[in-house]
């Protein structure tokens, strides 16, 4: 155990201490605060986000005349145009497009005319304020008073989640359940990925410079490699808790810098979402975040997230005892990979359906419970399958530290030859 310990000191001391991992640690959080810093600005900054497009309607059918809702990003002006004055009004800037609408038949057409692609929101606004005309006058027409259907455009409803509990009735957002799952899924996938290939590379950098000959004179090639994943364990543990607490406080000065700058107020927020009807939506979704259980989620992050990397970190030390090179081990990276890919591309059936018999078993499953359980704790779990899964988590590494510990004693020697899987399955049973 003194010699796992002095190999895990050794990994963490000498990667902590470089100077790229001190500026990604430093830099990170600052690129990460002002990147998000760079959107919410764009977003709010009405001199920005509200350029307003000036939209000329050429209407031959007569009935969009003065009905098409102009907005804060989109300005209808109605005028009888030829389309050479039309391609001179583009010319001049004067106009943003042109839109002639025109009736053969009993068929409408429409058509847009500028000097550049009209991007799909653009459209769709465009688009949304003509079938709302067409709606209308097709109410009407049944005998619908304009006022009642102004009356309906404006309902707008929000359903209000509550959970029942042992504790009682408890309140929910499945907006807030379903950002938090996310991210925590997304974040053990980056990691384990991110800190895996570190043990890989490490490893072949060892085998390569011979250096691992002199090491395992003294220690036992499974000694070695534990202490390398442990070591690299905490290199990313460290670096991930410097991130969260950078984080939380370069959050608060910049979102303050920001808002001055762009001159908003926690007023112009607010009513941001007046537009739409969707701010009892938005109150909603943070008072879901308030009624997260945000400690057992965040202790059960930790455990993931060690855990996983910790299964993976053993496979993706394996991999790399076996080979010489880098370019060697996409035949064996594949295989491993495979389950960490599917489990983020399944995340969006999971989030749709938490308590299914799918969900349940792939957060059973350690390749692929890291991620998956993330996924469904914010949306409640209960504590038997919370507990079964991070028991077939701890038996899951300890599995996979047995099956790479017996290639890596082997693998770590052996120079020159790429192995198929066949040697692989011959040298897991190896006595020496």
């Amino acid at each position: 155990m003194h010699k796992i310990w002095l190999i895990c000191k050794r990994e963490y001391v000498s990667r902590v201490m470089k100077k790229s991992f001190l500026l990604m640690t430093l830099l990170s959080p600052l690129l990460i605060v002002v990147f998000y810093g760079i959107i919410f600005y764009f977003s709010f900054n009405k001199d920005i986000s509200d350029a307003q497009k000036t939209i000329l309607v050429n209407d031959a059918t007569g009935i969009f005349e003065n009905r098409l809702e102009s907005t804060n990003s989109i300005v209808f002006h109605y005028k009888s145009i030829e389309l050479a004055a039309a391609k001179r009004e583009l010319n001049s800037k004067k106009q943003y497009a042109i839109l002639s609408i025109t009736q053969q038949d009993s068929v409408i057409n429409y058509q847009l005319l500028s000097n550049e692609q009209p991007s799909l929101s653009t459209l769709a606004a465009i688009e949304g304020k003509i079938e709302k005309v067409l709606k209308d006058k097709h109410l009407q027409g049944k005998g619908i008073d304009a006022g009642i259907l102004k009356e309906l455009n404006a309902i707008s409803v929000h359903i209000a989640t509550q959970k029942n509990t042992q504790s009682g009735i408890e309140k929910g957002d499945s907006g807030a359940t379903t950002i938090i799952g996310f991210i925590g899924a997304f974040l053990i996938y980056f990691f384990i990925f991110l800190y895996g290939v570190q043990v890989m590379k490490g490893v072949i950098e060892e085998k390569t410079n011979r250096i691992v000959e002199v090491i395992i004179s003294s220690v036992k090639p499974f000694q070695l490699m534990l202490g390398k994943i442990t070591g690299i364990a905490m290199v990313g543990f460290t670096q991930f808790s410097i991130w969260v607490i950078l984080v939380g406080l370069l959050s608060g000065p910049v979102a303050s810098l920001v808002m001055e700058l762009a001159n908003i107020d926690a007023s112009a927020i607010a009513n941001s979402g007046k537009e739409i009807g969707a701010q009892s939506g938005k109150l909603n979704m943070l008072a879901g975040f308030s009624q997260i259980n945000i400690p057992l989620i965040l202790g059960l992050f930790i455990f993931y997230f060690i855990g996983g990397y910790l299964f993976y970190g053993a496979l993706f030390a394996a991999v790399g005892s076996a080979v010489d090179n880098e370019t060697d081990t996409q035949q064996f990276m594949f295989p491993i990979t495979m389950p960490l890919i599917f489990s983020i591309a399944i995340a969006q059936s999971v989030i749709n359906e938490p308590g299914s018999q799918l969900a349940l078993w792939l957060s059973m499953i350690p390749f692929s419970s890291p991620i998956i359980m993330m996924i469904r704790l914010p949306f409640g779990v209960p504590t038997s399958e919370i507990l079964a899964s991070m028991a077939c988590m701890v038996a899951g590494f300890l599995a996979t530290t047995w099956f790479a510990g017996r290639i890596y004693r082997i693998g770590i020697l052996t120079y020159g030859k790429k192995p198929s899987y066949q040697e692989l399955v011959k040298w897991l049973f190896r006595k020496n």
